[in-house]
């Protein structure tokens, strides 16, 4: 009896250990899993650059230098699905706002308004 136990419990680690090595196996192979993303989760700006675009961390950092509490975004960029949901989002609590004076555009655009700041690819523009 005693001797029954023993191999079941045996077995059954076995079946834990080898479930953890295909856990871990299909974490790191298969899907790239990082355990910078798991212990700094919690980290100020961490891993920015992996979440959005280049262009989103641009606008970003310029609404963030100019202290604004509202932008708006120029034509080609609000129809832009991807940039508009990203910015919303990762610029909150700071509001897309169609009334706004402060406006964001791509570097090549060119609006009648003053430029307040710019960057690589994308101008703020305050009409």
């Amino acid at each position: 009896m005693y001797q029954v136990k023993r191999n079941n419990l045996i077995f059954l680690f076995l079946i834990v250990v080898i479930c953890l090595i295909k856990l871990f196996h299909i974490g790191y192979y298969r899907i790239n899993f990082s355990t910078n993303l798991l212990f700094y989760t919690f980290k100020k700006d961490f891993a920015n650059n992996q979440a959005v675009s280049d262009n989103v961390l641009e606008a970003y950092q310029l609404i963030r230098k100019s202290k604004i509490s509202n932008f708006n975004l120029s034509n080609k960029l609000y129809l832009n699905g991807y940039f508009k949901q990203r910015i919303v989002e990762f610029s909150y609590p700071i509001r897309l706002d169609t009334n706004s004076q402060f406006v964001l555009a791509l570097s090549d655009s060119r609006l009648t308004c003053k430029v307040k700041l710019e960057s690589k690819r994308i101008k703020l523009y305050e009409c």
